[in-house]
Formats: structure tokens, sequence, C-alpha cells
């Protein structure tokens, strides 16, 4: 788990090798910036993908851990996931 230092919504489909919706199928998602503390001292800073997109429900400090969350389809229709960072 980690802390959310920061974020934005990404409310357009981002550049190439993007292969997720676009168009009317784009959902704007956020994404964040997630600090992982290691031992007592050593801290990581992550960004990454966020499971919400709605400032009410984003306030710095929030408690953060990571899940998997659909993405996409392949050309057989095969399900493609992806890493994302949900509220605790």
């Amino acid at each position: 788990s980690g802390i959310l230092v920061a974020w934005t919504t990404q409310g357009f489909p981002p550049g190439a090798p993007y292969a997720g919706p676009v168009g009317e199928d784009f959902v704007p998602f956020g994404v964040g910036l997630v600090q992982l503390g290691i031992g007592d001292d050593a801290v990581i800073r992550v960004e990454g993908r966020l499971t919400e997109n709605d400032p009410e429900k984003l306030p710095f400090g929030t408690h953060v851990e990571l899940t998997m969350v659909p993405f996409t389809t392949d050309d057989e229709g095969n399900e493609i996931v992806t890493f994302a960072f949900q509220p605790v």
C-alpha cells in the first residue's frame, strides 16, 4: 500500500503506443503519484493509473493499494488488464 501525494485526470486517450479504448469508448481516468515506503528512511514514488477520477474521492494523503482493472480486449476477444491504485 501507499499514499497518494499528487494526481490529475487523463481526459483524453494517451498517444502511441496506447492500445486502450478511444472515441466514445474512452473513459477519463485518474493518474497519481503514489509514495511507497521501504524501511525506515527509503521512499519510492510510482506514477500509475487510479481506479477513481472524482476529485471528491481523491484527497491528497489518501491511502491506496495496488489492484488489477480491465483495460481492453484484444482482437481475439481476450480481456487485457492493467494495474491501478485504489483508495482503501
